[in-house]
């Protein structure tokens, strides 16, 4: 039999683990997901933000390294949340570029819940299709 002290020191270790665990996954929570496709002639970086408006958004580059952010006051004070897991929070994701993309090129676009950056290759870096060389 469990004395209650024991049992105090076992319920006080579960609730901090759930403490942390929430508190992890809400920080986690707090980063946009985000899909990167590779095209031919382009690179697509795909951001799932429901919620935000086009407005939201800053995207920037600094050498070759892009940011996408977005600034979010804190939500309204007029509601009282018994839980608040779908938020529009401020985050920053960056991203680095390499020397294959041609950053006077790059495109944003803001769909149904969905940031897509459009990260147009430099001719260099496109592939090349197979060709033959004739021997002289």
């Amino acid at each position: 039999m469990r004395t209650p002290s024991a049992r105090n020191e076992y319920s006080e270790f579960l609730n901090n683990f759930a403490r942390t665990a929430n508190g992890y996954n809400q920080s986690i929570s707090r980063v946009p997901s985000v899909n990167i496709i590779e095209e031919p002639k382009n690179f697509l970086i795909r951001m799932a933000v429901p919620g935000y408006s086009k407005n939201d958004f800053s995207i920037n580059i600094d050498k070759d390294v892009l940011t996408i952010s977005a600034n979010i006051e804190n939500g309204r004070e007029d509601v009282s949340y018994l839980v608040n897991e779908f938020a529009k929070t401020s985050f920053e994701r960056r991203f680095n570029l390499g020397k294959s993309i041609d950053t006077s090129k790059i495109e944003a676009s803001y769909k149904e819940g969905i940031l897509e950056v459009t990260l147009t290759k430099r001719e260099e870096a496109m592939e090349k299709p197979p060709r033959s060389i004739s021997v002289s």
